[in-house]
């Protein structure tokens, strides 16, 4: 609008200035008395130069103003030189008119079309911009994606490095706190199996204080009962939960997911913000991807510890084992060799035991044993190591005790084994247990004579009628 309203002005001013020109030329003639015909050429030449400014009209504004700005050009013109000059320049007015007028059209046609390929120029622009912007987005995400690629690569390797179960629980926390740089908390709670609630395991947060939700809260029981996924973008307006309770810090949006094993929960692994609808669905996939490491690597620590526990604990009694308990006299030999410290050692048989197993069965034996290894951990005390040596025999290691303390402690567990009887079939049945003593190092001083003395012994004990404590 602007620039049609200057072009129609420059049109004006041009017309407006040859119209001064025409009236200067009569009133120089008048002044300085011209020659007539000369007086007539000039002013034709300058109503033939009317024609550009008419023409400019034309082409520079609309023909509902161009047109009556040439017929009162012309009626001026006709009034102002009553003798006949203005008939050719008037011709060439309405010449110059048409001409005008065509050129008009033809550019206003112009216009259009380069109107329409500018629009179209502008649009194709902005869907390159568009998908410039798109490409970049995209290159932004791909990189994230890659660096969480990279980094799950290396919370696997963390995860494969160690069986420890508190090791691995530290890894969960923390490369899960790395790998979600907008979270502001991560807490790891695993499942008690016999109260069946959560407990809190690891947390790792940003700022704030401690978490008071030591067993989880509405959203963690949630994940417990259900056994989903779940992401709330605002936990304080969101249908599915009731807040009552008040929140930890960094809890304003979380994501959060269930550990499991063997089709069982055996724990939730929680991020929160503290910024609303922070994380979104591709968060969530990639904690189901983590939460799926995590349960894996802390099953792999469970067997790791059950396969441990196999090892050194016997199946049926879950005393130590024969090769640990040899270790640990071993270690304990040398130990009292460099300090003098006392320690003995009671090697335990039970009395007539293959006959017990053919009268009464061998669950019958078992059950046997399982008696006499609670009675012998209701007398040892929580640094001694008792062991199921092998069959129906037993050691106990009795550290910082010398053989008079062993002997009453032996003299004790005999008795008790006599006098708790054992019920089969209705029947009470009698089990007696006969047992040798060594000393170190007042007697012996390596685990191996320690051994083959405490054996003798016991050995001894039997030959004089079994159910009898041997310390001589």
């Amino acid at each position: 609008m602007g620039h049609a309203k200057l072009k129609t002005s420059i049109s004006v001013a041009s017309l407006f200035t040859w119209i001064f020109l025409l009236f200067l030329v009569k009133y120089l003639k008048t002044t300085f008395n011209l020659d007539e015909l000369r007086f007539q050429e000039t002013i034709r030449i300058l109503l033939l130069y009317f024609n550009i400014p008419i023409l400019f009209i034309w082409l520079l504004s609309s023909a509902a103003f161009a047109f009556p700005a040439t017929l009162l050009t012309s009626l001026f013109i006709a009034i102002s030189f009553k003798n006949g000059i203005f008939i050719f320049p008037v011709i060439s007015f309405t010449v110059t008119s048409f001409v005008g007028y065509r050129l008009n059209a033809s550019l206003a046609v112009e216009k259009k079309r380069l109107e329409v390929d500018m629009e179209k120029s502008y649009m194709e622009f902005n869907v390159l911009k568009d998908a410039i912007v798109s490409a970049e987005k995209d290159n932004l995400r791909m990189r994230d994606s890659l660096k969480k690629i990279t980094y799950l690569k290396n919370v696997i390797e963390d995860y494969g490095q160690t069986l420890s179960e508190e090791e691995i629980l530290d890894s969960i926390t923390k490369d899960t706190f790395e790998l979600f740089s907008e979270a502001d908390r991560v807490l790891l709670y695993l499942v008690d199996t016999e109260k069946q609630e959560l407990a809190l395991a690891r947390s790792k947060k940003k700022t704030g204080g401690a978490v008071k939700a030591k067993k989880g809260d509405i959203f963690d029981r949630w994940i417990l009962k259900h056994r989903m996924p779940l992401l709330v973008g605002d936990t304080q307006n969101d249908f599915r939960f009731s807040v009552k309770e008040k929140l930890d810090e960094g809890s304003a949006s979380i994501i959060s997911m269930p550990l499991t094993s063997e089709q069982k929960i055996i724990g939730v692994l929680r991020i929160g913000s503290a910024v609303r609808r922070k994380f979104t669905q591709s968060d969530l996939r990639l904690l189901n991807i983590v939460a799926d490491l995590s349960s894996i690597s802390l099953q792999n620590a469970a067997l790791y510890k059950k396969v441990q526990n196999l090892a050194l604990h016997d199946g049926l009694t879950g005393l130590y084992v024969h090769n640990y308990f040899v270790e640990r006299l071993t270690q304990e030999s040398k130990r009292s060799e460099q300090s003098g410290k006392d320690f003995s050692v009671l090697t335990l048989d039970l009395d007539h035991f293959k006959a017990y197993n053919d009268a009464y069965g061998h669950n019958a034996g078992d059950l046997a044993l399982k008696r006499v290894s609670s009675i012998l951990e209701s007398f040892a005390r929580p640094d001694d190591i008792l062991c199921r040596y092998g069959g129906e025999e037993f050691a106990l290691l009795l550290l910082d005790s010398k053989k008079d303390a062993a002997y009453e402690i032996a003299e004790n567990i005999r008795k008790k084994v006599n006098q708790t009887p054992l019920v089969l079939r209705q029947e009470k049945t009698k089990i007696t247990v006969s047992i040798g003593i060594a000393a170190c190092p007042s007697e012996k001083k390596t685990h191996e004579e320690l051994l083959t003395l405490a054996d003798s012994r016991l050995y001894r004990a039997k030959q004089k009628g079994r159910n009898r404590v041997c310390a001589k």
